[in-house]
């Protein structure tokens, strides 16, 4: 008995390294919807090691936010946004992501587990009335992935949760 417990505690040991240093896989995110420009202007927060993790998978090679120039990053961080958060029309056709920037996120910046928050704007392919997302950021990785959405139009909010199961919603949006 005392064998199996050395090496169940040896192999947690050798085995932390590689383990997800998070159990909660969430994103949140804030959309607003601009009647004028007829874009979605959105904030999300991700945890760092889960979008290096897919920077890295994606590009085959290692990419980090502190040891990356930020504009390769960031073009690696566009090209993940544009295969996993897409805004589409009724017809399929999907709208640009135009990058805005990002911003680390002070309260989590010394903590095992920082955030960092992916600001860009998504021009609408087409009538508001007929828009869908697709929000799968992280569901490659993780099954248990939650990316809740909360979308503003004008004085109405709605609160939305994308799941590996429902990866894509319809979006309540006025013209």
């Amino acid at each position: 008995m005392r064998r199996n417990n050395l090496i169940a505690i040896l192999a947690a040991v050798v085995l932390a390294p590689w383990l997800h240093a998070h159990s909660l896989h969430q994103s949140t995110a804030e959309a607003e919807y601009n009647v004028k420009t007829r874009k979605l202007e959105v904030s999300l927060t991700v945890f760092i090691n889960d979008l290096e993790l897919a920077l890295i998978r994606q590009c085959e090679r290692e990419i980090r936010i502190d040891k990356t120039p930020a504009a390769e990053f960031d073009t690696q961080t566009r090209a993940y946004l544009a295969r996993t958060f897409v805004v589409r029309d009724a017809a399929g056709k999907a709208g640009r992501i135009a990058w805005v920037g990002r911003e680390l996120d002070a309260a989590s910046a010394k903590s095992e587990d920082p955030a960092v928050t992916l600001f860009f704007e998504v021009a609408l392919p087409g009538s508001p009335a007929d828009i869908r997302l697709k929000h799968a950021i992280f569901h490659d990785f993780f099954k248990d992935q939650v990316n809740l959405l909360l979308l503003r139009d004008g004085a109405r909010r709605t609160g939305l949760r994308f799941t590996s199961s429902q990866p894509e919603l319809k979006l309540e949006i006025s013209g």
